[in-house]
C-alpha cells in the first residue's frame, strides 16, 4: 500500500478544528441611526440566504442619534459589527464612544459612511479597507462591503459564508489566496525533495474543508474521505509538474515555490466549484490534464 502524503490524525485534527469554526455561533450585527441606510446594507448582506437564517445571522441596532451601543446585546454578540455613520458623526463622541465599546466587546468593526467621503478613512482598530462610503440614494457597493466584512471576520468568515451566500465568493477567494501563499512559502523554504508535501498537502486539505463548510456542508469524517480524493488528484497533478521542473529554467525554490502556489490555488479553484455544484469534478475530469502532463515529459 503505498504510502500517504500525510498523517491522517493531522486529517482528523483539521476535521475537528473546521468544525469547530463553522459551527460556532456568530453574527452581524448592525447598528446606527438611519435606517434606510442600514436595511440597504443588511439587504447586501442578505442576499440569497433563508429567511430563516437571515433572522439569525443579522440583527439591527436602531439607535438614536446620541445613543451609545447597548452593551447587553454586545456581550452575547460573536462576529462583526456594521457601524453606520453619517461624515458628520464621525468627529462626535458618541461616534468613538462607539467604536470603543466595539473593540472592548471583542467586536471587530466595518464602518459604513452614508455617504462617499472621496478620501481614504481609517479610525483606531479599522483600517481603511474596512471603511465603506455609500453612494447616493442609499447605494450600497456590494462587493467593497462583502470584502470588509470578510476581512473583519477573519476565520468566523467560514461560519458566517455558511449561512449568507452573498459572503461565500469573497470568504473562499481569502482561504485560496492564503493557503497558496503558506504553500508558496513552504516549496521556496524546503530543500529534500518531497519533504514539503506532508506540509502542504496538509494545507490544502485544511483550506477545502474551510471551503466545503463556506458552503454550508456539514463537516465531518465523512466529507473528509471525499476530499481526499480531490487532495489525491492535487498531490498526482503537482508530483508530475515537479518533474517537469527538470525542464524549466531558473532557480530551483523559484520554480517550485511558483508551482506551490498555481497548484494550491488551482486546487482551491476547484473545489470551490465542486461545493457550490456548478461543476461536478470527478476524476474522469482529471485525467485529460494528467495525460497532456505526461506527454510534456515525451
Amino acid at each position: 500500500m503505498p504510502k500517504l502524503p500525510f498523517s491522517p490524525m493531522k486529517v482528523y485534527s483539521a476535521v475537528n478544528e473546521v468544525r469547530d469554526q463553522s459551527e460556532g455561533s456568530v453574527k452581524l450585527l448592525i447598528a446606527g441611526s438611519d435606517s434606510e441606510a442600514m436595511a440597504a446594507v443588511k439587504s447586501v448582506l442578505a442576499l440569497g440566504s433563508d429567511p430563516r437564517q437571515e433572522e439569525s445571522m443579522l440583527e439591527n441596532m436602531q439607535l438614536g442619534e446620541e445613543e451609545p451601543l447597548r452593551n447587553s446585546l454586545l456581550r452575547n454578540c460573536e462576529g462583526v459589527i456594521i457601524l453606520v455613520a453619517s461624515p458628520a458623526e464621525l468627529s462626535s463622541d458618541v461616534f468613538n464612544s462607539r467604536l470603543a465599546d466595539a473593540g472592548k466587546n471583542d467586536l471587530p468593526a466595518v464602518v459604513v459612511l452614508t455617504e462617499a467621503p472621496g478620501i481614504e478613512l481609517s479610525f483606531p482598530g479599522v483600517g481603511p479597507s474596512r471603511v465603506v462610503g455609500m453612494a447616493s440614494g442609499a447605494m450600497v457597493p456590494a462587493d467593497l462591503l462583502v470584502a470588509a466584512v470578510v476581512d473583519a471576520a477573519g476565520d468566523a468568515a467560514v461560519a458566517l459564508a455558511a449561512k449568507l451566500p452573498a459572503l461565500r465568493a469573497e470568504t473562499c477567494r481569502g482561504i485560496i489566496n492564503r493557503t497558496a501563499r503558506q504553500n508558496a512559502v513552504v516549496g521556496a523554504l524546503f530543500i529534500i525533495p518531497g519533504a514539503d508535501m506532508p506540509v502542504m498537502t496538509i494545507n490544502e486539505a485544511r483550506m477545502i474543508l474551510r471551503i466545503a463548510a463556506a458552503h454550508g456542508e456539514t463537516v465531518g469524517m465523512e466529507r473528509a474521505l471525499e476530499l481526499l480524493g480531490v487532495v489525491g488528484s492535487g498531490f498526482g497533478l503537482r508530483t508530475i509538474a515537479r518533474q517537469l521542473m527538470d525542464f524549466m529554467p531558473g532557480p530551483g525554490w523559484v520554480v517550485k515555490s511558483g508551482i506551490a502556489w498555481g497548484g494550491t490555488r488551482a486546487l482551491g479553484k476547484t473545489a470551490s466549484t465542486y461545493f457550490n455544484g456548478s461543476v461536478r469534478v470527478t476524476p474522469s475530469r482529471l485525467a485529460p490534464l494528467v495525460d497532456k502532463l505526461k506527454k510534456l515529459r515525451g
